[in-house]
């Protein structure tokens, strides 16, 4: 054999390794590390379309038009790789930009096709269907979406909270978080945030029935959203039926727990009790709240939102006056004005244990806001007392 061929056979052999190991490569690191991959190969399709995706979805965030060359492309690279999944999924975002949401489902079908474990073709193709009218394809596509992808709920979460808000699609999305109740928290704090969905998140929860559970996070932002919107008697319906039966049974009173048992109740119709550097206000055996001002910073200790009727009412706490206590009282304000209503100071030592305000809410104050409040003194001490037999009533006019 010549020294020719010879010289020619191994520039061969060495040129097939070369290619191998550059495949290797590419095949290892065009996800993971794609700046490699496209130093390495960046002709590869793998890396191509790798780009490709990353500047169609950075057009996509800047509401831009996707790139039409980066577009064309991708799909002129798509014959090196038949089985690729990532062609047909830029085939039909471009056929969506264009308005042929019929093609554009078919191209995500065909991604999907070619790899069924594909997150991005059965997020697109569950878009499809659900844009589509297409409710129970699109649900399917996200269960498994959901089993694909570990902890991808919250993502996902927003398709669901959308499909429940169309119609006929409530009693669907019910039917699903009751076989998988561990979607129900993610999936209701989608809607939570707007105070029209409030009938809908009461069909959808499953209810708590008793204080000794953790009120769910998207609870507090529903009853936000509807005291923010000025629907406070919505507010409290909502409140009452999530916060259990007790609260529900209490729904009527004038005031919420004033023996400060119910502390896993939410707020704002439950106590807001304050645990800080500044202050402590902690609940005691026997309906009494122990607090511990320091006198360093004006701050809340404790608060509740009231609904109290047009009328008269008093306000009664027993206290333990064996200290000075003026920098802190209770105060009472309406809502939405902030007006105030009440200001009753807590007293001076040797003044006696009773302490009473009486005070009038008028026709235009639709809720009320009640705190216990400390206001730094100019000589700023320490405040340990205790209140017990708190009471509101109303009294006749």
């Amino acid at each position: 054999m010549s020294v020719i061929r010879l010289v020619a056979i191994g520039l061969l052999s060495l040129l097939a390794i070369v290619q191998i190991a550059r495949q290797a490569v590419v095949s290892a690191f065009a996800k993971t590390h794609p700046a490699y991959a496209r130093a390495t190969w960046g002709a590869h399709p793998d890396v191509a379309f790798k780009f490709g995706l990353e500047a169609i979805a950075a057009a996509a965030a800047e509401h831009r038009s996707a790139p039409r060359a980066r577009i064309q492309d991708m799909l002129a690279r798509a014959r090196w790789s038949p089985l690729s999944p990532e062609p047909f999924l830029v085939r039909g975002v471009d056929l969506r930009l264009s308005a042929n949401e019929g093609g554009a489902g078919r191209a995500f079908a065909a991604a999907l096709r070619r790899d069924p474990r594909s997150i991005a073709a059965r997020y697109f193709l569950a878009d499809h269907y659900l844009r589509s009218g297409q409710g129970d394809k699109g649900l399917t596509e996200l269960a498994m979406l959901t089993r694909l992808v570990p902890n991808s709920i919250s993502g996902v979460a927003p398709y669901y909270a959308a499909f429940a808000s169309r119609p006929g699609g409530a009693a669907r999305i019910k039917a699903m978080l009751d076989d998988h109740p561990e979607f129900e928290p993610v999936v209701l704090a989608a809607l939570a945030d707007d105070a029209r969905n409030a009938d809908l998140i009461l069909f959808l929860s499953s209810g708590r029935k008793n204080f000794d559970e953790a009120p769910p996070g998207w609870q507090g932002r529903l009853v936000q959203a509807l005291v923010a919107a000025g629907q406070y008697e919505k507010a409290r319906t909502v409140w009452s039926r999530i916060a259990g039966t007790s609260a529900a049974t209490a729904s009527g009173a004038l005031l919420f727990d004033p023996e400060f048992s119910h502390g896993s109740a939410p707020p704002p119709f439950g106590w807001t009790l304050v645990s800080n550097g500044s202050a402590v206000a902690e609940a005691q055996a026997g309906g009494r709240l122990h607090l511990i001002y320091f006198g360093r910073d004006n701050i809340v200790l404790a608060s509740q939102l009231l609904l109290l009727k047009p009328g008269r009412y008093r306000l009664t706490a027993d206290v333990d006056r064996s200290i000075d206590a003026t920098s802190i009282a209770w105060r009472l304000t309406c809502r939405p004005t902030d007006k105030p209503i009440l200001s009753l100071r807590l007293g001076k030592r040797g003044e006696g244990n009773s302490l009473t305000g009486a005070f009038a809410v008028a026709g235009d104050c639709p809720a009320q806001l009640l705190e216990l409040a400390g206001t730094s003194p100019e000589f700023p001490e320490t405040v340990d007392l205790t209140l017990a037999n708190l009471r509101l009533t109303r009294v006749a006019s």
